[in-house]
């Protein structure tokens, strides 16, 4: 019976060591470090790698500038173009593979990517099992989440009787997206990713708008609040109407603090010209709501733009290298250049700063909540029908379905955000906060609304220019669809001269900084379309006490604009004739006191590099350059070869002079293993030599398979330099017969990290042995696991900093298996495939990647088949070093009780010779023993209490007790020798 004082002093200590473990192992647990952060010092641009252009990722990623490069997420976007009566995807046929391929371009390169396998409800991943939104996250350490395009249309059309037209298999029930929206948050979070959603609205739909997903699904709701950080949710411009509806909604999951993040992507389609009709669109139309968005809601992520193949970027006809390949092309338009990267570069130049949340709360000041529960879908999730008219809404413009400009009329008024709820402190200190179902009493008529607004939002300008202010910068533009000028009149509030007075043609825009002694001005009007010509902008200052000067510079790449000055009256007037984007300085300064002062300055945080990749890298054969070979399939979908990767693959042919190469970045030299993918029938072929960097290192022989689409994969060790290899397939001479290459892989045989081998340092334990008796594995043996679910390794590695790391296991097994790897007892990254590897002396690599904070951490692979871990070789951490297994947490409290045999000994914790790890646990927790204890030896499991909870027989030198089904709280594993001794130790069941 055990004593009334152990227990209580057991109690206490249980209480110390709770205090102590679970305060920072809990917050850890809650959510992965952000892979990429944003932020509005470090903003993102979704440069897209789109299947519409059968795009090479590698040349797309060239394409842009190095300065810019650092901020670019590379969006790779497949095409759900299909076919509704057979499923087939007639654009993008296997969109998993041209994902995986494009995506370890990008890792290969050190850049960030996100995939868009969705628009609307159409996807190619599956719609519940996650196992493949997983294995992205899992295996790509420069992956940071799914974006989810245009979720307003293509949903439940597989509730629709066959029979019907609106049947579609591949359209998925609307509550079930949600319902994967809220698991695709919680897997983010696991691993410091991103959903990125966009919206677009019309009068079928604001019952799906970002309301009525929060409203309608309890489960997305709660996601949102707990995994804020990981969502993104952008206006989308692809309808024609509810322009300021859409905005209000994103805005108001941003301001109320259910989103992380707010963006924008820019569409043409969705584009009206005066008379309503979606024609007469330009490029500039798009530079107003970019720089309002950025600058005065803050929005941090900018998409797009749409359409990609339009006015992103195109392929062009091919061309002849010097040498006399011929090579595929690419090109961004020359919008892209003049407007969207031009704007961008503002934003990293600090001209246009984008505020903080808690910024654009207090500027705005007004909130609507829209806490309607019946009614229509307008009354239940949309904005009230006439917020926006008398106050920014174009006077020509509708409400609703009429609304087609989303250009304001006045800067007077912020843009007003609508709730589902105030979810934090920032989001509930809005001045006003208006329930809709109050704002009819409230504001009876557009008088009453309009008399308020005047009142929280005193005038700073007059005319008919939108010009809105914060803090000394001032977002202006033309805001008329008509070819007319617009004027305004801006007494100044930074500077010492008295005012300016502005017009500017059609669709010109700009950002004018304050200054006490001059002013920073961006124009920028691009238009490639309808007026190429220079349209003429006038800038006029009053109040300047001598000659102003000024100089100016014109910015991308467009026809030289015209700039003069003149000086009359005291009135200083620069004419600027330009189209497309420059920089002006006006040094001007006069005799005004009680200017405002302060303002904040942009401060830009260059993100970080992905860590390096460690994996498999993969070229398309279509990406390929060639010579006298049979033909390039840039676009398989329509043919009759199936099972391809990518987007299509090569037919090499029977030439004597055909050739094809390809080049592949290396972080590191060494050896690696050349996979190339093929098919061949009618025979083999040995006439095709495989050079690397110019030098023949093999001619293999292609055996021949059962079809074209039976693709068999030759594999081939080569050694590669650090840096840039081509590697090259050169005909011999004549073959009989005509190769189809369809991609390569080259795959390291070594990662570059430390390698912790079995009984070294780092290496804990493995519920198994260490053996020895099938050749190639490298060190003392490898670990083999017995064969049963829940058994594992365990290691300790101390990382010394945050973020995401690499795990490589080389193993051998002769069939497929699966593990969980786990940090400090927290499932870290599910269900990691082993593929077979042919037989148990034959040896390969898995690498896994996750993101977490610094520190010593017990990590695990543990089985989650009955047939236990394949037998691995080592475990190469990048990112950490092998830690000591007695450091840490692992090992908490040693301690005995008094016995009446004068044998019984008291333990410290440095001579139990016992360790538990992990501790915390979830699932199992092993206990190693040193050679004082004996298989016979009593291990007993209590609770916090004392009570009893497993007893059993020590049968070797490492036991596995498994908590998974205990709740959480504080348990004690207790360990009896036959001398007497009884160690006592602490673990925690999270």
């Amino acid at each position: 019976m055990k004593s009334t004082l152990l227990l209580k002093s057991r109690h206490r200590f249980a209480w110390l060591i709770a205090l102590l473990l679970f305060a920072p192992f809990a917050l850890h647990a809650q959510s992965a470090p952000l892979r990429r952060p944003i932020s509005p010092s470090q903003p993102m641009w979704l440069i897209h790698i789109d299947s519409w252009n059968q795009a090479d990722p590698q040349k797309i990623i060239n394409m842009v500038p190095a300065d810019i490069r650092p901020y670019v997420v590379f969006n790779i976007s497949i095409s759900i173009n299909h076919d509704r009566l057979t499923s087939k995807w007639l654009q993008a046929e296997y969109g998993y593979e041209i994902a995986k391929s494009w995506l370890r371009v990008c890792a290969e390169n050190r850049v960030w990517a996100m995939i868009q396998q969705s628009s609307g409800g159409f996807q190619h991943f599956s719609q519940s099992d996650l196992t493949v939104y997983e294995e992205f996250y899992r295996d790509y350490p420069n992956f940071i989440g799914f974006s989810y395009a245009e979720q307003f249309w293509g949903f439940d059309g597989s509730l629709q009787p066959p029979s019907s037209s609106s049947y579609d298999p591949l359209s998925p029930p609307w509550a079930d997206r949600i319902n994967l929206f809220a698991n695709l948050l919680q897997l983010s979070n696991r691993y410091g990713g991103y959903l990125v959603v966009s919206w677009c609205p019309n009068q079928w739909n604001p019952n799906i708008n970002p309301i009525g997903m929060l409203k309608r699904n309890a489960a997305f709701a709660a996601a949102c609040r707990n995994y804020t950080e990981n969502y993104i949710l952008c206006e989308k411009y692809t309808q024609q109407t509810y322009q300021h509806d859409m905005e209000s909604t994103c805005m108001g999951a941003y301001m109320s603090g259910y989103a992380g993040q707010y963006g924008i992507r820019y569409d043409e389609t969705g584009w009206t010209d005066s008379t309503g009709t979606h024609a007469n669109f330009t490029p500039a139309t798009g530079v107003a709501p970019h720089l309002e968005h950025i600058m005065l809601t803050g929005q941090t992520v900018i998409d797009g733009t749409e359409l990609i193949m339009t006015q992103q970027s195109r392929e062009l006809n091919t061309a002849a290298t010097p040498d006399g390949f011929t090579t595929r092309r690419w090109e961004f338009y020359p919008q892209l250049y003049n407007v969207n990267l031009d704007l961008f570069r503002k934003i990293l130049d600090g001209h246009v700063r984008i505020p903080t949340r808690r910024e654009v709360i207090d500027r705005t000041k007004v909130i609507i909540v829209n806490d309607v529960s019946s009614g229509s879908n307008q009354d239940q999730y949309s904005t009230p029908q006439t917020l926006f008219e008398g106050l920014y809404r174009m006077d020509t413009d509708g409400n609703y379905e009429l609304n087609k400009s989303f250009f304001k009329k006045t800067g007077r008024y912020p843009s007003i955000p609508i709730a589902y709820q105030l979810d934090d402190t920032d989001a509930n200190s809005f001045q006003v906060k208006i329930n809709k179902s109050a704002y009819a009493s409230r504001w009876p008529n557009i008088t009453a609304k309009v008399n308020e607004m005047n009142t929280l939002f005193p005038s700073e300008y007059t005319g008919t220019l939108y010009a809105g202010r914060h803090e000394n910068g001032w977002v202006t533009y033309n805001p008329f669809k008509t070819n007319q000028t617009a004027t305004a009149s801006i007494p100044f509030k930074y500077n010492t001269c008295s005012s300016m007075e502005l017009s500017y043609a059609q669709y010109s825009a700009g950002v004018i900084k304050e200054y006490s002694n001059r002013l920073n001005i961006y124009l920028n009007n691009y238009d490639n379309v309808i007026n190429t010509g220079l349209k003429t902008d006038i800038i006029r200052i009053n109040g300047a006490s001598t000659q102003p000067t000024w100089s100016y510079t014109d910015r991308g790449s467009h026809q030289a604009s015209a700039v003069s000055g003149s000086w009359s009256g005291g009135v200083f007037t620069l004419t600027v004739q330009h189209n497309g984007p420059l920089d002006i300085t006006i040094n001007c300064a006069g005799t005004a006191t009680g200017r405002l002062t302060s303002y904040t300055t942009a401060t830009l945080v260059t993100p970080t590099q992905p860590p390096i990749y460690a994996g498999p890298l993969q070229h398309e054969a279509e990406h390929f350059d060639y010579r006298s070979i049979n033909g390039n399939t840039a676009n398989g979908a329509s043919g009759t070869v199936r099972s391809y990767t990518g987007q299509g693959y090569l037919r090499f042919g029977t030439n004597a002079a055909a050739s094809i190469r390809d080049t592949v970045s290396l972080q590191y030299a060494g050896s690696y293993q050349l996979r190339t993918r093929y098919s061949l029938t009618g025979g083999n072929v040995n006439t095709i030599g495989i050079y690397v960097n110019g030098s023949l290192v093999a001619t293999p022989v292609f055996n021949q398979t059962d079809s074209n689409s039976a693709w068999a994969v030759q594999t081939q060790n080569i050694t590669l330099n650090a840096g840039n290899n081509v590697i090259e397939f050169r005909a011999s001479g004549a073959a009989s017969n005509g190769v189809y290459f369809d991609n390569i892989e080259i795959v390291p045989i070594s990662s570059g990290g430390n390698i912790i081998q079995e009984n070294t340092t780092g290496f804990c334990s493995v519920n198994g042995t260490v053996d020895s008796n099938n050749g190639g594995y490298t060190g003392a043996g490898f670990a083999n696991t017995d064969n049963a679910a829940g058994n594992g390794i365990n290691w300790k590695v101390n990382f010394a900093s945050t973020g995401t790391k690499s795990f490589t296991f080389r193993y051998a097994s002769i069939d497929t298996r699966a593990a969980n790897l786990l940090i400090n007892g927290t499932v870290v990254a599910a269900n990691v495939s082993f593929p077979s590897t042919g037989s148990w002396t034959n040896w390969s690599t898995v690498t896994v990647y996750t993101s977490f904070t610094s520190g010593i951490r017990d990590i695990r692979l543990e089985a989650t088949g009955t047939s236990g871990l394949p037998n691995v070789d080592y475990m190469e951490v990048v990112g950490g070093t092998a830690a000591a297994c007695t450091s840490g947490l692992s090992t908490v409290m040693a301690t005995s009780v008094t016995s009446n045999d004068d044998k019984a000994q008291k333990l410290t914790a440095k001579t139990a010779g016992i360790e538990i790890f992990p501790n915390p646990a979830v699932h199992h927790v092993t206990v190693r023993l040193d050679s004082r204890w004996k298989a016979g030896d009593q291990l007993t499991l209590c609770d916090a209490t004392g009570k009893r909870v497993e007893i059993r027989r020590i049968k070797g030198n490492a036991e596995q007790v498994n908590v998974s089904k205990l709740p959480p709280g504080m348990y004690f594993i207790n360990v009896f020798n036959n001398s007497g001794i009884h160690v006592s130790l602490p673990v925690i069941k999270q």
